[in-house]
């Protein structure tokens, strides 16, 4: 095995690695916002950041091998500065707004009195700002594999990254939809518990 066999397939583990850890991101993120109870948010938090096991030797060997490989294609080639700039923005994206998120949503949860209801803290747990940052770091993903595996020229490796992140909006854009809908059906039924649970505790107080 040569070296630029090594590296080459390296990078490829790597890139799937990335998908493992943003599919992952992706669920947490789902079920922080369908959290019934603070105790699921906080253990959610800390299945997120656990994360970085996987997403952090990912990059590096994204980045690394990609730095690597790119002079062995030559100059002139369009679509591996594309894919190395759209990695090094998920990189940023992810450590400056979604981790500072995290971080702070973290440290609410921490400070919150575990008696207080979920829904107090509902416009912290389900940030927006959060699953924008998901949509367009899984875009530029997907639109990174599009281009490592067709190669295009200028404007295909601008359409694909572009494409890329449309999609992975939608994606986002389904999962806040779905989530909201969890959430609404989660609290009919928990008012509902509560109303039964109301009426029972009346009813046995009126029979005593």
């Amino acid at each position: 095995m040569t070296i630029y066999s090594a590296v080459l397939f390296i990078h490829v583990v790597s890139a799937l690695g990335l998908f493992i850890a943003l599919a992952a991101e992706g669920a947490i993120f789902f079920r922080i916002r369908t959290s019934q109870s603070l105790e699921e948010a906080k253990f959610f938090i800390r299945a997120f950041q656990r994360l970085r096991i996987i997403a952090v030797p990912s990059f590096l060997g994204i980045l690394v091998g990609g730095l690597y490989l790119a002079p062995k294609w030559g100059r002139g080639t369009f679509w591996i500065p594309f894919a190395l700039g759209a990695t090094l923005l998920i990189m940023l994206i992810g450590g400056l707004a979604t981790g500072m998120r995290v971080a702070r949503l973290k440290t609410v949860l921490s400070s919150t009195e575990n008696d207080v209801s979920i829904e107090a803290i509902a416009t912290k747990t389900k940030d927006s700002a959060l699953l924008i940052s998901y949509g367009l770091r899984a875009g530029l993903g997907l639109g990174i594999v599009f281009l490592m595996t067709a190669k295009p020229e200028l404007l295909g490796s601008l359409g694909a990254l572009a494409a890329g992140c449309a999609a992975g909006f939608l994606g986002a854009a389904w999962i806040r939809r779905v989530s909201n809908r969890v959430g609404m059906v989660d609290c009919v039924w928990r008012q509902t518990r509560r109303l039964k649970a109301g009426q029972k505790a009346r009813f046995e107080e009126a029979r005593s």
